[in-house]
């Protein structure tokens, strides 16, 4: 059995939690949700260690600029690679978050696939996947065969001869142009 990837996920909105969550689920994610930066920081602390933290801009009380500026200034998790959400489509935002240590920076409403391979893509940089776990990943995500298009026919590779039969009442020749 893979080992799955912690996550932790501060945002205090429940609905872009449960979305994440839905998002995350079919892959190898563990999930601890905080509805605030504080309590993710004890969790940071006091937990194992994430393989990726996944914060809001806007959080009650402390703001998920700080958060990250914390994460960073640990040694312990100083390392850990950070998604930054947010609800606002700001150039500005996007800056800060970066500059304060966001690996990336997604704006919500974000779709399943931006935020899937982001997170894939930055947790298996920090904690790469074992052969097993990535065939484990793939099967899970593989189209069942219900919704696999239907195969081509095969093709032939012989030439083919088509006979294209013409008949018809009139005759070929016209009436009216005799040869004269």
């Amino acid at each position: 059995m893979p080992e799955p990837w912690r996550v932790l996920v501060a945002d205090d909105d429940p609905e872009i939690c449960t979305l994440i969550k839905t998002i995350l689920k079919s892959g190898p994610y563990e999930m601890t949700i905080c509805n605030d930066a504080e309590s993710a920081l004890v969790h940071i602390q006091r937990d194992e260690p994430f393989d990726i933290i996944i914060c809001d801009f806007m959080l009650p009380g402390i703001s998920g600029i700080d958060l990250i500026v914390q994460v960073r200034a640990n040694d312990a998790t100083a390392h850990v690679p950070i998604v930054m959400i947010s609800g606002h489509n700001n150039y500005a935002m996007d800056a800060r978050a970066k500059s304060a240590g966001a690996n990336a920076f997604l704006n919500k409403p974000f779709t399943l696939t931006q935020l899937r391979s982001t997170v894939m893509a930055l947790a298996s940089r920090y904690r790469p996947l074992s052969a097993a776990e990535e065939a484990a990943i793939d099967a899970k995500l593989a189209p069942k065969p219900a919704d696999a298009p239907p195969a081509a026919p095969p093709i032939d590779p012989r030439p083919t001869t088509k006979i294209i039969r013409v008949t018809s009442a009139s005759p070929l020749s016209d009436p009216n142009n005799k040869p004269g």
